[in-house]
């Protein structure tokens, strides 16, 4: 239960808020963190390590949006936290106030500008794009084909492309042992890349960090089934 649902009455028109990107970060997040994938190539690799031995983590980010033409769009910062399997919460801090999370049974968005969560049923709302990944089913890990990539600048860059196009392709680098960007384009050329900085992959996360309590008077919607 999403804290602070006690009688609202659920809505079944509700929809989310408009918020580009959003969605692209939010499958590049679920693959990023399920089960290690298999790469086509070496199994022992810094990626695979670092799925086999992360349960938790948690960073400031940038995310940085680009239309199918490559121009630059919009830049948010805010707060990521991740927790194995299928629990996690992006905090948008700027320019929107956007709150995201998972708790492995629903996926929530509360926009403050709107004073308005939208609750989705990660088993079924969202079975064709993150949930999927983040309810544990690691099988569609098998559509995904990873490649070790360039060395550039430090990083080392990881391709994932999908057996199916129209779900885009995921680009994921690595500094050292951690991850240091994410990248996500979807089949029509669009671009989301999320920086990582000031990672810590060893606190434990409290539950409360994925039920967030919603302040009183926020309007609190049961988005439509499809």
């Amino acid at each position: 239960m999403v804290p602070g649902r006690e009688g609202v009455p659920p809505s079944a028109k509700a929809s989310t808020p408009s918020h580009p990107g959003v969605r692209t970060t939010l499958i590049a997040l679920a693959l990023f963190f399920q089960a290690p994938p298999t790469l086509s190539q070496e199994a022992d690799t810094p990626l695979t390590r670092f799925f086999q031995s992360t349960q938790h983590l948690q960073a400031d980010f940038t995310q940085l949006e680009y239309d199918g033409d490559g121009v630059f769009q919009k830049e948010s910062t805010g707060r990521l936290y991740l927790s194995r399997p299928g629990r996690f919460r992006l905090d948008y801090l700027e320019p929107d106030e956007l709150m995201i999370w998972a708790d492995g049974e629903n996926l929530s968005m509360f926009d403050k500008e709107l004073e308005q969560v939208t609750v989705y049923t990660q088993t079924e709302q969202l079975r064709e794009s993150a949930a999927a990944l983040l309810a544990g089913d690691a099988s569609v890990l098998e559509n995904y084909e990873v490649k070790e990539a360039e060395f550039d600048d430090g990083l080392q860059w990881f391709d994932l492309t999908g057996a199916d196009a129209e779900e885009g392709d995921l680009r994921l680098a690595l500094r050292g042992s951690v991850p240091a960007v994410l990248e996500f384009a979807d089949d029509l050329g669009s671009r989301v890349r999320m920086l990582l900085f000031s990672l810590d992959l060893d606190s434990e996360l409290d539950d409360d960090v994925f039920a967030p309590t919603i302040p009183p008077g926020v309007d609190i919607f049961e988005a439509a089934e499809s």
